[in-house]
């Protein structure tokens, strides 16, 4: 083809230590890893992370949430709502979710960042939450032995299992129509319909993380230094080799080949890996080596795609800005079930700030 497409993402780490540094990759016919920044805010460990296509939100043992936005790199606060470590974050939309050893789920508005909700239901710490593709749903297993669904309109649980092993997460595939519980060893597959688990999966030793890759992909890694990914259709199973030591996280985007994924991987020595993976095969493409920090958790963020021009001179074209109008910002005031059955909604018109309260954030380079 005359012109090819990269992915500008970045891999975003957060340490035992408790900064949460960033690490800028780009994939063309290579990948460079470029050192993005560190940002040095929670005073305890960083247990979870996560981002959408433009905030970033670390949870600690500090007990607080901090936020970042991407686009600006600066920093937007932190949140106090948890009375416990947090241990999962996940976005959805316009929401941000988060559970903490309190037994509490928490529902956050982007942006204003008021908390919405709170869901209580756990008798003891929730160790992981996620969110149904639709937002409609959401499953959390907690140590109290429990999978729990809830109901994000009403905000209230609406179906409790009690569950025979320690749960250590929970994940939804891609499409919603099944998911995934990691205990131990073991990973488990069901859909919402079932009660019993139609594929299950075992490692000679511990499991640390899993994620889907699509509605058939599993994907999971851990103690024996392997990633594992295994359709869930044919059984066939790939296994990527390289790391030294356990694997702590992955994640991954969607390639620009329909079917082929980049995913990346950190192992507890700081080693970043990326891979290039297709449905037969896979291929590392990349990798850096973390200095004086170890590695908890990893979330990818996806910046904008872009275009190069193959030529003996490779210009990157900037894509064209559209020339914004004029005109007054409006928002949606109220609009109770009465109006919206009546066809109606009450607005109010927004003045634009010039300024804004965003506190600058302190940005360090790292070192390779």
């Amino acid at each position: 083809n005359e012109y090819k497409s990269y992915l500008r993402m970045e891999v975003v780490v957060g340490t035992y230590e408790g900064p949460v540094i960033s690490y800028g990759i780009k994939l063309s016919s290579n990948v460079d890893l470029e050192p993005q920044f560190i940002e040095k805010s929670h005073s305890g460990c960083v247990k979870s992370i996560a981002c959408n296509n433009r905030y970033l939100a670390s949870g600690s043992s500090d007990e607080t949430i901090r936020l970042l936005d991407l686009h600006k790199r600066v920093e937007l606060g932190a949140l106090m709502q948890h009375s416990g470590t947090v241990t999962s974050l996940a976005f959805h939309g316009s929401h941000l979710l988060s559970g903490s050893e309190d037994g509490q789920i928490c529902i956050f508005q982007c942006g204003s960042w008021e908390c919405k909700k709170t869901l209580r239901g756990h008798t003891s710490a929730v160790l992981q939450l996620a969110v149904h593709p639709t937002g409609v749903l959401a499953l959390s297993v907690g140590r109290d032995k429990t999978l729990k669904t809830w109901s994000l309109i009403t905000g209230k649980p609406v179906h409790t299992v009690n569950l025979q092993k320690l749960p250590d997460s929970v994940i939804w595939n891609t499409d919603g129509s099944s998911y995934a519980i990691l205990s131990d060893r073991t990973v488990d597959v069901y859909q919402p319909s079932c009660g019993s688990a139609l594929r299950s999966y075992t490692s000679p030793k511990r499991i640390v993380t899993v994620k889907f890759l699509s509605p058939v992909l599993l994907c999971y890694g851990g103690e024996d230094k392997e990633i594992k990914i295994i359709n869930l259709e044919t059984d066939k199973e790939q296994t990527l080799l390289g790391h030294n030591a356990r694997v702590k996280a992955i994640d991954f985007v969607r390639s620009d080949v329909p079917h082929h994924f980049i995913l990346a991987s950190v192992s507890s020595d700081g080693d970043i890996r990326i891979w290039a993976v297709a449905p037969e095969s896979h291929q590392q493409i990349g990798g850096t080596q973390m200095h004086n920090h170890r590695p908890v958790c990893m979330c990818v963020y996806t910046g904008e795609k872009k275009y190069l021009k193959q030529s003996s001179d490779t210009v990157e074209l900037k894509p064209k800005v559209k020339q914004r109008k004029a005109r007054v910002k409006r928002r949606v005031l109220f609009a109770d079930l009465h109006a919206i059955v009546g066809g109606k909604t009450i607005r109010r018109k927004m003045k634009h700030k010039k300024r804004s309260r965003m506190i600058p954030l302190h940005l360090e380079p790292v070192s390779q």
